[in-house]
C-alpha cells in the first residue's frame, strides 16, 4: 500500500511541475548553500525478538527455602506504524556541467514513532534447588501491560547526482542514516509455579533502557522545482535500512506475599534482553527551500 501510495505521490509532483514548468522560464544549473523546512509522511517497520531470564530466593516465614532460575522467550514482535513529522534541511550544491549538478545534503525528522507490544507473555522455565539441595523442574511466566519502543531522531547525509531540466531537475541521493531507540516496560510481573500454586516472585517492576543509536544506509530519489532562481520545492522519497540492535537490563527485586497462610518473601535479579531487529523506515518529503549562491 505505501509503495503504492509513493508512486502516486512521485507521479502527481512530475505532472504537476512539467504542467507549471513554464511559468518561470529557463533556471540556471543550481550552485550554492541551501537550507529548507517541510513535513514528511513515514511508514516505520519494527521487528523485535524479548527474552527475559528470572533468579529468585524464596524465603517462608523468615526461613530460606529454595532458589530457583528461569527463562525464556516472547513470541516475536513485528509492527509497522505511519505518522506526520517535520523535517529541517541543508545542503550544498554544485555544477559539474550545464545541465548536470553534484552535492551533499543533510536532512534531521522528529519522527515521535511509537510500535506497543500489548499483552506481552512470557513463558519460562528452569530449575528450582531446594534448601536440602534437592533439584527438580520450575516452572513459571512474564507478563507486562506493553511494551513500547520509541523511535524519535531521524538523521542522513545524502551524496547528490542530479540533472537539470528547465526550471525543475531530478536528482538521486545515497548516503548514511543515523536514528534513535528507546525501549520501554510497563507493569511487568514474573509468577512461578510452586506446589502447584502461581506465586507472584518479582512485583510489579517498570523499567526503561537508555537512547541507543543505529547506523544505517538511506537512499533518495526527488525533484526541485524553482520557484524563483532563489526559492524552490523539493519533493522526494526515502528508504533506510537500519542496523540491529541489544538493550539489556538488570533488575533486583523484593516482594511480599501469603500461600496458604504462609509469609512469602522472594528476592532476586530480573534480567531482560530486547534485540532489535533491522528497522524500515520509508518516508515521503516536502520542502520549501532558499539558495544561497556564494
Amino acid at each position: 500500500m505505501f509503495s503504492k501510495f509513493t508512486k502516486t505521490i512521485l507521479s502527481l509532483s512530475i505532472f504537476g511541475t512539467s504542467a507549471f514548468a513554464g511559468t518561470m522560464g529557463s533556471a540556471p544549473n543550481p550552485h550554492g548553500f541551501f537550507i529548507g523546512v517541510g513535513g514528511n509522511y513515514n511508514s516505520l517497520r519494527i521487528q523485535q525478538d524479548s527474552w527475559g531470564l528470572g533468579i529468585s530466593s524464596l524465603y517462608i516465614d523468615g526461613v530460606y527455602n529454595s532458589t530457583g532460575i528461569a527463562q525464556g522467550n516472547a513470541a516475536p514482535f513485528k509492527n509497522t506504524s505511519q505518522n506526520l513529522s517535520p523535517e529541517v534541511q541543508a545542503g550544498y550544491l554544485r555544477n559539474y556541467n550545464e545541465s548536470v549538478y553534484y552535492g551533499i545534503k543533510f536532512t534531521y525528522q522528529y519522527l515521535g514513532a511509537v510500535a506497543t507490544n500489548r499483552d506481552l507473555y512470557l513463558p519460562q522455565t528452569g530449575v528450582l534447588t531446594s534448601s536440602s539441595g534437592t533439584k527438580s523442574p520450575m516452572f513459571g511466566y512474564a507478563i507486562a501491560d506493553s511494551v513500547e519502543t520509541t523511535i524519535n531522531h531521524d538523521m542522513n547525509l545524502f551524496a547528490l547526482i542530479g540533472k537539470q531540466i528547465g526550471n525543475k531537475s531530478i536528482y538521486l541521493g545515497a548516503g548514511p542514516s543515523l536514528i534513535s531507540l528507546q525501549s520501554q516496560n510497563y507493569n511487568s510481573i514474573g509468577y512461578a509455579i510452586v506446589n502447584g500454586e502461581t506465586l507472584n516472585v518479582t512485583g510489579l517492576v517498570n523499567y526503561g533502557s537508555p537512547t541507543m543509536w543505529a547506523w544505517g544506509g538511506a537512499a533518495q530519489i526527488g525533484m526541485y522545482y524553482f520557484i524563483t532562481p532563489s526559492w524552490f520545492i523539493d519533493a522526494s522519497y526515502t528508504f533506510s535500512a537500519l542496523e540491529g540492535r541489544v538493550s539489556r537490563h538488570e533488575q533486583s527485586f523484593a516482594n511480599t506475599s501469603t500461600m496458604n497462610g504462609d509469609n512469602l518473601l522472594t528476592t532476586g535479579i530480573l534480567a531482560t534482553k530486547d534485540t532489535f531487529k533491522t528497522t524500515l523506515l520509508q518516508s515521503i518529503n516536502v520542502s520549501i527551500n532558499r539558495m544561497f549562491d556564494f
